[in-house]
């Protein structure tokens, strides 16, 4: 019986071959660019996306072998998904040049398969390298699809050169399906960080609105298997938390669909569980949180196991405008604008440097909404 299907499988193949030999079938292009995001303190993903479903993997030289890191999943190479994710250690890429490519799988049997085309992204030069001082990062939030406002507001730091980007969330409004993830979060995340340039990711509430929401983790994996972690970049050790939705669970907008009472209680747990000896030797000390105004956050001070671990100072979005809260005994707060009123937008540079902290933010008119500077001492 075996023989029948190998000999069928055999015949199927030579009838694709067949095929794509005369018929415009088995094409594929990628229909966005790598975007490398940070995952922790060991792997980043690198993610892209094609135009049809297929395998994919990244390759680089490190230290004079050449790799191939495969889209796969306990040692099968994945074949049906137009989105790639795939995990590569951060030492090897830092500093590093690295491609990817897909190629179109139409069928997978048991004992053949359909391919077609074989693509190539070109060869991208990747930062990633950390720094003892002189930090740089580019601070994005609340796209909501101004994407033109957005590219304009950038214009004004054309000169800057960021070590990475943080993508605070609400990149979409919503998430109902793969199309907004790739059309407008991977093509955002790869504009921003034109491929060579970690990213750091924040879910905001948006994110979780839609069918697709629940398969981003999927995509863009972390440490934790959730959407908080920790990372560091040189002096810089971070905090990343996932505020989740901004309303409780029982809010008719989601329909009896959520769960983040309990989601958020594992995330408080996870976040008081952190020792202050993992940041001892960073010299900024920062929080990335969607809402960062997180001192009563359901019926929780958020901001206690954050001072137990003397952070900085907080950043995030969510509220729409460009604002610093500063207050006696408790962590500053950096709002960064994203979408303000009408058609208002506005994006942010954060530099560290000699144990200070500056925000710059300007919007799409050259207009300077913010220019704050802190010490860290």
């Amino acid at each position: 019986m075996e023989g029948f299907f190998v000999s069928l499988g055999a015949f199927f193949m030579s009838l694709w071959t067949v095929l794509t030999s005369f018929l415009p079938i088995g094409s594929i292009r990628f229909t966005t660019e790598p975007s490398v995001f940070d995952c922790g303190n060991e792997y980043y993903a690198v993610v892209w996306a094609t135009s049809a479903k297929g395998s994919g993997c990244v390759k680089y030289t490190y230290n004079g072998e050449e790799k191939t890191v495969w889209d796969e999943s306990a040692g099968i190479i994945k074949t049906d998904d137009t989105v790639h994710s795939v995990l590569v250690p951060k030492e090897e890429l830092q500093g590093n040049k690295y491609k990817v490519v897909s190629q179109y799988v139409g069928y997978k049997f048991g004992y053949n398969a359909g391919r077609g085309k074989t693509i190539e992204s070109k060869e991208y030069s990747f930062g990633g390298i950390s720094k003892d001082d002189g930090i740089k990062f580019l601070s994005i939030s609340d796209i909501h699809y101004m994407e033109k406002e957005m590219k304009k507001s950038l214009e004004y730091f054309a000169d800057e050169k960021p070590d990475f980007v943080v993508m605070l969330g609400d990149i979409t409004s919503t998430l109902e399906t793969k199309s907004q993830f790739t059309d407008y979060f991977l093509k955002d995340a790869a504009y921003l960080s034109k491929s060579e340039i970690p990213i750091v990711y924040t879910r905001g509430n948006h994110e979780t609105r839609g069918e697709f929401g629940a398969e981003l983790i999927d995509y863009l994996p972390t440490e934790t298997d959730n959407f908080y972690y920790t990372f560091d970049f040189g002096s810089l050790g971070a905090v990343v938390l996932d505020s989740g939705e901004d309303k409780e669970d029982s809010h008719p907008e989601y329909d009896g669909l959520v769960n983040f009472e309990e989601y958020r209680e594992k995330e408080y747990n996870w976040l008081t569980s952190l020792e202050k000896s993992e940041f001892e030797n960073s010299r900024y000390k920062l929080v990335f949180s969607h809402d960062p105004k997180i001192t009563d956050y359901f019926g929780k001070d958020w901001t206690k196991p954050l001072k137990d671990l003397e952070m900085d100072l907080i950043i995030g979005g969510h509220h729409h405008k460009s604002e610093f809260i500063e207050a006696e005994g408790e962590i500053p707060v950096f709002i960064d604008c994203g979408k303000d009123t009408g058609e208002i937008w506005a994006a942010s540079m954060v530099t560290l440097e000699n144990d200070t902290i500056r925000m710059l933010t300007i919007d799409n008119n050259g207009n300077t909404l913010l220019d704050k500077t802190i010490s860290t001492k």
